[in-house]
């Protein structure tokens, strides 16, 4: 996240600041990169802040021709920053552009638990892993400390109480907040009575996708083998000059294009035998798409979860009832997205074609491949209503095929965050800067709960650093005196 996300709020007067600077984080982001890996470039904006980067990786045929159209508007772009392995880094080999990035990388070249931390944990012989074990809550002492968990083995249904020193919850976002739900009638170090509410994701949904003529036709080349793309910062509300007066934040643009592992669009395409085949095959090499990196969502109390009061898990576990809605400030952020999307895919010479969805890469929520995409229609996630097409109808004049109406269906970043946000009293969140409860000196919680606001960056990064921030200021704690 960039120095002004963390204090938003005194910037437009909405939500609230982390407790924190980037100042503070900044150590920790590096350290973090360091270890795990990124590929990217320094550019030097205040936006999007550099870190310690290995060689990026090189663009293809799409996404040289996307960054062209950005230079020819005036836009910044840079190449895609991943936490993917362009060279060997601590013990695990590069990238060879296998291409199976989602389903898991074979080799260990993308970052991930199983990859690049749990190895080098285990390797200390001070980690005991327990599989199949479902943690049910936390269990207190009478000192108002944390004395350990109980979680049921998964095959025999066994519960099983184990005690520590400390508790660190480190789950997902909403599964720790599930857990701290779970631990106390009341919720655990709950005094401020946040826990469970600000839940936010990023912004997602719209965007453009379709082919680039000068592509058509070309040989068949390896364009999808990594996971990479180019990226556009945010280019709105970040000073005066780029202040907008009907929405607050901002959001990153993504694009790429060229062959995928397979043509999605060849069943929307008219036609059939030899002169269909050909130009499947013409088009299979020009596609291309722009997608929303990630849109800042803003935090509102009523997005919450809480514990449902019928629904239980196999293990008998109540599960967690999510409320959640969109803000008409959500919305704007998005159809602002839509228009920038379109006048990139215009500048780079892009044709649309119904059939082809709504931006993102394959594989992405809501994109052609994906398994949510919808199967039965002529423009995935459209409807009649947007000016899109189904199969056998004729769109309404004048509309786009990726047409995005104001009060667009959102979701599908699934980067949830905030539920136990960090604050710098107890009155006003479950967490501080370390992420440390404080109610409860000895508890811990990690992962994207202590987010009090998104930013428009994918959120791993930033969790990363609040986990590695935290175990420094446990350790300190733990050589010093009691926590």
């Amino acid at each position: 996240m960039a120095d002004y996300e963390f204090k938003a709020a005194s910037r437009d007067g909405y939500g609230m600041d982390w407790a924190l600077n980037y100042s503070d984080l900044q150590p920790f982001y590096d350290r973090v990169e360091r270890f795990i890996g990124v590929s990217g470039a320094a550019e030097g904006w205040p936006q999007f802040p550099d870190g310690v980067f290995l060689p990026v990786m090189p663009l293809n045929c799409a996404e040289s021709i996307f960054t062209a159209a950005c230079k020819s508007l005036g836009w910044p772009s840079t190449h895609r920053r991943l936490a993917q392995l362009t060279q060997a880094h601590n013990s695990r080999p590069a990238c060879h552009y296998c291409g199976n990035c989602v389903n898991g990388c074979d080799v260990g070249a993308m970052f991930s638990t199983v990859s690049t931390t749990l190895r080098p944990a285990l390797k200390t012989g001070k980690l005991e892993l327990r599989t199949d074990s479902i943690v049910a809550g936390v269990r207190m002492n009478s000192e108002n400390r944390a004395r350990g968990v109980t979680y049921i083995e998964r095959f025999t249904g066994k519960s099983v109480d184990v005690d520590s020193k400390y508790v660190l919850l480190a789950g997902s976002t909403l599964e720790n907040t599930r857990l701290l739900l779970l631990s106390n009638k009341n919720g655990l170090a709950n005094s401020s009575g946040t826990l469970g509410h600000y839940m936010i994701d990023q912004l997602s949904g719209g965007g453009v996708t379709g082919f680039l003529p000068k592509l058509k036709g070309g040989p068949s080349r390896l364009d999808d083998g990594k996971s990479a793309g180019i990226t556009i910062p945010n280019l709105v509300n970040i000073d005066k000059q780029s202040a907008r007066k009907d929405f607050i934040r901002g959001y990153v643009m993504n694009a790429t294009g060229g062959q995928s592992e397979y043509p999605m669009f060849a069943a929307s395409l008219p036609g059939f035998g030899s002169d269909w085949k050909r130009e499947v095959k013409s088009r299979y090499v020009a596609q291309a798409r722009v997608w929303i990196a990630g849109g800042e969502m803003l935090a509102r109390k009523e997005n919450r979860v809480e514990l449902d009061p019928e629904v239980r898990d196999h293990w008998g576990i109540p599960v967690l009832k999510i409320h959640f809605t969109y803000s008409d400030n959500d919305h704007a952020v998005v159809a602002h997205f839509q228009q920038k999307a379109e006048e990139l895919f215009r500048r780079a010479g892009g044709e649309l074609m119904a059939g082809m969805g709504s931006g993102g890469p394959t594989g992405f929520p809501g994109a052609p491949g994906s398994p949510n995409a919808p199967a039965n229609r002529a423009v995935a996630d459209s409807d009649s209503s947007r000016g899109a097409a189904r199969e056998g109808e004729s769109r309404k004049p004048g509309a786009e095929p990726n047409a995005v109406p104001p009060k667009q269906k959102l979701g599908g970043a699934i980067h949830e965050v905030g539920t136990a946000r960090m604050s710098s009293n107890a009155k006003d969140g479950v967490l501080n800067s370390y992420c440390q409860t404080h109610d409860i000196p000895n508890l811990y919680v990690f992962g994207g709960n202590a987010f009090p606001s998104t930013g428009d960056k994918h959120p791993t990064l930033t969790m990363l650093a609040l986990t590695a921030r935290g175990c420094d200021h446990l350790l300190d704690s733990a050589r010093g005196r009691q926590a």
